[in-house]
């Protein structure tokens, strides 16, 4: 399952995604991820969160990000809940340009049961098909 929290810049994303992990960890029975481009979130997450700096790992691609999740998830089966804000930010792209991350994570959270929260900024009249059908 993949949830897409969608909206302008400084909508209020950031905040939103932030208060779904610490309520989502609350109750996890497994291991919940933070993806971020910097360790700034440190302290506004609860300790039982992972939070994953992918400042120190080189992801430049979408390949990079994809083979990188799959990689944690090799390592720790306990892993239920992903969350993943400015995916775009980190890539330096624009959202349309993701359709092959989306279907990758797609398919990594059908054949590993995880789920993923993302962020993604841009305006509604550029919402691709394949972000929209995320976006509950």
């Amino acid at each position: 399952m993949i949830h897409v929290i969608y909206g302008a810049k400084g909508s209020g994303k950031t905040k939103q995604i932030v208060a779904d992990a610490n309520q989502y960890a609350q109750t996890a029975k497994g291991v919940v991820v933070y993806f971020d481009r910097s360790n700034h979130r440190m302290h506004d997450l609860q300790r039982n969160i992972r939070l994953v700096d992918a400042s120190h790992y080189g992801l430049k691609s979408q390949r990079d990000i994809l083979s990188f999740i799959k990689g944690m998830l090799a390592t720790n089966f306990d892993i239920e809940m992903i969350y993943i804000d400015g995916l775009s930010r980190l890539l330096d792209c624009n959202v349309s340009e993701l359709a092959e991350l989306y279907e990758g994570l797609d398919a990594i959270a059908r054949e590993h049961q995880v789920g993923f929260t993302i962020t993604a900024s841009g305006a509604r009249e550029d919402l691709p098909e394949f972000v929209a059908k995320h976006i509950k």
